[in-house]
């Protein structure tokens, strides 16, 4: 079996010409046809396998891949030639995936016509072969067209690769992909809008650098699918997912920080926080509308309609001028979450978060930290080990921060929360090392999950009264102004409702037991 490092990139079809004008070395030019194949459950898929029969002009090939191996961009491969156009199952039966198949047979799934240009490349030391292929997947009658380019580095040190990257980047809009032609075929051909997104999954004998490449790249798997499914499909959900991919990433950085404290660390962390940023105010006001404006204008509308039945001159009068009120309040929120969404879109197409992703993409495989001597004991240390004292630690500052909640401030409060949120993203990263007691890490995770959420409807009060005002004077209607001071006058009954909610919150949260 070899092991091969590449990153991938999707690309416009129109830069490919442009791309291989800065890729200078020995061309080939292939066309190569593929067929994926899998047994009818899907084994091989659940499995994290992709296993094709391609045709080219050095004949035909059988290739298993698996999703990973080992580095951040390391993948299994096994490949041998075949004769004939369906699978061979004594090779198979001497790869990991005999196991997955069990006998069972193999049907094709979908089909790939791709046009591939490489070029060998030389560089400081480094050799890298760059792989364009064009061309389109196939599933039945459907089709889906492929335009990425592949940069797999051969020999060398692995940061030559990343400069390569970043040159090409500077020149052409390149955007890290980790989601493999396989996974697009079968996302094609079972009709899937987007295909799941793995969690790393540690073995709980790992150490703690290679757990933190794991995470890592499961991390960055999700920033990636997340930003291009909103690029191409924008909308709340989508919004929220990028939004939270970042703030994961970043939370991560800072659980491992013992490891990440470089400055190439600091900046991933600080480019993740400006992603977060850009997409903040598409989704403070997605929820706004969804929870606030959305279920008053459905209120409004039978109270209007009630008065209508029932003829009565002043109270007609009163719901007509509440409805104009929101209505045009309405009008302002719509204005303003275009103008969000715009933004979120230039932040997602900008040379900014392309450089993020390789920046991130670097760091992980061939950062400082990967070979600093000083950090030796710290990488090799059990993940297990330290898993339990960053748990420990998180856990106990939040039980000693949360003991008086009533008299915490709502910036307080609001830090209480952050802090409850990093730990929950911990919690999911790391239980896998502690396979003994799931029960207790559901249980541990969903009572974290309460008081991050009670703690957000807190914060939720001041977030949103600004909010609604600074839509309200944006628009420069004193009717908007009007319906956003009904719609967030929450009165301290509420507020007090609400932090007897977060106490409750807190102590089941101090009840739950550790898992680890």
């Amino acid at each position: 079996m070899d092991h091969e490092i590449e990153l991938k990139f999707l690309i416009a079809p129109e830069a490919s010409s442009e791309i291989l004008a800065r890729l200078e070395g020995r061309e080939a030019v292939r066309q190569l046809d593929a067929t994926y194949f899998d047994t009818a459950d899907h084994a091989l898929r659940k499995a994290g396998y992709g296993l094709r029969i391609r045709d080219g002009e050095n004949g035909r090939k059988q290739t298993l891949k698996s999703a990973s191996s080992g580095g951040v961009f390391a993948r299994g491969e096994w490949e041998s030639a075949v004769v004939g156009p369906e699978p061979d199952r004594d090779l198979l039966a001497k790869t990991p995936a005999a196991k997955v198949i069990n006998g069972d047979a193999l049907t094709p799934v979908f089909a790939t016509n791709v046009r591939r240009v490489t070029r060998l490349i030389e560089r400081d030391g480094a050799t890298i072969e760059a792989a364009l292929d064009l061309g389109e997947l196939l599933a039945d009658d459907r089709r889906a067209g492929v335009s990425e380019l592949e940069l797999e580095l051969k020999a060398g040190p692995a940061r030559v690769l990343f400069d390569l990257a970043r040159d090409l980047a500077a020149h052409a809009p390149l955007r890290l992909s980790l989601v493999s032609k396989a996974e697009r075929g079968y996302a094609l051909a079972l009709n899937e809008a987007e295909g799941p997104r793995a969690e790393a999954t540690l073995d709980p004998e790992a150490t703690t650098g290679e757990a933190l490449q794991a995470l890592g790249r499961a991390a960055l798997d999700r920033l990636c699918a997340a930003a291009e499914t909103l690029r191409t499909r924008p909308g709340p959900e989508r919004v929220h997912k990028l939004r939270v991919a970042a703030r994961r990433f970043r939370a991560l950085l800072s659980t491992f920080k013992l490891l990440a404290g470089d400055p190439a660390a600091r900046h991933v962390k600080t480019e993740l926080k400006w992603l977060a940023d850009e997409l903040g105010a598409a989704r403070e006001l997605d929820v706004f509308i969804a929870d606030v404006w959305r279920p008053a204008a459905e209120d409004q509308a039978i109270e209007s309609q009630a008065a209508q039945d029932q003829a009565e001159g002043e109270a007609n009068g009163t719901a007509e001028n509440g409805a104009r009120a929101l209505a045009a309040f309405g009008k302002a929120l719509l204005t303003a979450q275009t103008q969000a969404y715009d933004r979120a879109a230039v932040a997602v197409d900008s040379v900014r978060f392309r450089a993020l992703a390789i920046d991130a993409a670097a760091w992980l495989e061939a950062g400082a930290w990967t070979t600093d001597k000083r950090l030796g004991k710290r990488r090799d240390r059990s993940a297990a080990d330290f898993a339990v004292q960053v748990l420990d630690k998180s856990r106990r500052r939040i039980l000693k921060d949360g003991r008086d909640l009533a008299a915490l401030s709502p910036e307080d409060r609001h830090h209480l929360r952050i802090r409850g949120k990093k730990l929950r993203y911990a919690v999911e990263d790391l239980a896998s090392l502690f396979p003994d007691h799931p029960k207790r890490v559901a249980r541990f995770v969903e009572a974290t999950k309460v008081l991050q959420d009670s703690l957000g409807v807190l914060n939720d009060l001041a977030v949103r009264e600004a909010l609604a005002h600074e839509v309200a004077l944006s628009c420069d209607d004193p009717e908007a102004a009007f319906a956003a001071g009904r719609l967030t006058a929450g009165g301290p009954e509420r507020e007090a409702a609400l932090l007897a909610d977060a106490q409750g919150a807190y102590v089941t949260f101090a009840e739950a037991k550790r898992f680890w």
